[in-house]
């Protein structure tokens, strides 16, 4: 069976082929409580596999109470359908170093999962499962179910999610049309008739259906990925736990969202890089955001509500000549916070930007560079933020009790560092000033 992607007939395997041979070798192997299962799924990207790693998946999730850990040889499977995973406990693990650069260099390394036009909106999907009884105490039967994924040096390529046409071949170092450097990292305007509803979301852990007992997404691990090309890299529901560092997303249009609670989420060694939005986060709960690095984008941080958290550490830089989504770039936009630290940040933004919700709209949305909606004991402190904004830096709109003291902000002509607005109440700011400054000691040699 045949079909059209990519401007070619490309042919399904077969699920009779995922057989070990001599002249099939194993390509997928499966570590479980059950013993050791081999496969061979096709990894030279010229056949879709998407119903043989269904098949595999079934297989798997088909064993009493299964916990597995599954790890992938290197090449290209190429996916033209979504997967669904239905495992309680699962690891997927990619072989070779993955680093992916399909707007440039455009060179295939470690384990490849290449998206077609028809794989989504969710990608691969991981879902609820149970177990037989109860652990430790035996109790049968028990209908709870939870989720828990990880996933490790893995590659996700997505199909044109970003506005040129890297399926049919596209790299800045010849100087393809249109210009890279002004790319908003948003879909061609005919790549989808709703975007939101049918954009590519790579890794999806979706909210849960169980009627029975009680389920959740208890803890998630992403360590050492790499996503490209996609709407959306991570989509998670709700999740207790999650630590999601030393991950690559570039050339995308969102890396993270989170559209539920998200207690003890820890983002951290990522880097962020040539896309519209990093993070979109509902509600982070005693959450880290910490040491990620960030460039060439329009917003980091966009934040619904976040508690009892810190967001530390981070390097922004924004260069004068990426324009596209760059121009239009904000640090962080909070709705709501409570007892949030944001400190020892470098942000650099060579631009005189006004952000925007998206970068294709037409106007800016009002907001400053740095944001922060009914704030509580906000503690915004030991940040560098060198711009060349010419209205107000940082924001404080209907806050209390927060304390800004001792940044470096710079500003363009007319602009300025800190504001209220709205119903604010016992807020400090400090400025720094070098009139302050106690004197400095004789060098000594």
């Amino acid at each position: 069976m045949c079909m059209n992607v990519f401007g070619q007939q490309i042919e399904k395997q077969k699920p009779s082929t995922l057989k070990v041979s001599d002249e099939r070798f194993a390509t997928v192997k499966a570590l479980t409580n059950h013993g050791t299962f081999s496969y061979h799924l096709d990894n030279t990207g010229d056949l879709e596999v998407s119903g043989a790693l269904q098949t595999i998946f079934n297989e798997l999730s088909a064993l009493k109470d299964v916990s597995a850990t599954i790890t992938f040889s290197p090449g290209v499977y190429f996916l033209d359908a979504p997967v669904v995973v239905k495992m309680a406990s699962i690891k997927l693990i990619g072989h070779g170093h993955g680093g992916i650069d399909i707007h440039g260099a455009n060179l295939e390394s470690g384990t490849i999962f290449r998206f077609g036009k028809n794989t989504g909106p969710n990608c691969i999907t991981f879902d609820y499962a149970g177990r037989s009884q109860a652990f430790p105490s035996g109790e049968s039967p028990w209908d709870n179910q939870n989720l828990k994924v990880e996933l490790e040096n893995l590659s996700f390529v997505g199909y044109n999610n970003t506005g040129v046409n890297t399926a049919d071949g596209y790299s800045r170092f010849r100087g393809d049309e249109p210009n890279f450097r002004g790319l908003h990292w948003y879909p061609a305007k005919d790549r989808y008739q709703d975007i939101e509803k049918e954009g590519q979301r790579a890794i999806v852990l979706p909210k849960p259906t169980n009627d029975k007992g009680y389920a959740k997404c208890e803890l998630l691990r992403v360590t050492g990925c790499y996503f490209t090309e996609l709407y959306v890299a991570i989509e998670i529901a709700d999740c207790d736990v999650s630590y999601i560092n030393k991950n690559w997303f570039g050339q995308l249009t969102y890396g993270v969202r989170l559209h539920g609670n998200g207690q003890g989420m820890m983002v951290s060694d990522n880097l962020f890089a040539d896309m519209e939005t990093a993070l979109v986060l509902a509600k982070p709960i005693f959450s880290t955001f910490h040491n990620n690095t960030f460039a060439y984008l329009s917003k980091c941080f966009e934040i619904d509500n976040i508690v009892n958290s810190t967001i530390t550490g981070n390097a922004i830089y924004n260069w004068k000549i990426s324009t596209g989504a760059a121009a239009y770039g904000s640090f962080c936009y909070a709705k709501n916070s409570t007892n949030l630290n944001i400190s020892g940040n470098s942000i650099t933004q060579f631009m005189d930007s006004r952000k925007r919700t998206r970068t294709t709209d037409t106007e800016p949305n009002g907001q400053s560079f740095i944001q922060f909606d009914n704030a509580k004991r906000l503690m915004f402190s030991n940040n560098i933020i060198h711009t060349l904004i010419s209205q107000t830096v940082l924001r404080l709109h209907n806050s209390s009790d927060c304390v800004i003291t001792d940044n470096i902000i710079t500003y363009g002509e007319s602009g300025n560092a800190v504001a209220e607005t709205g119903a604010c109440s016992n807020n400090f700011y400090r400025p720094i000033d070098p009139k302050d400054s106690a004197p400095f000691d004789k060098y000594k040699y």
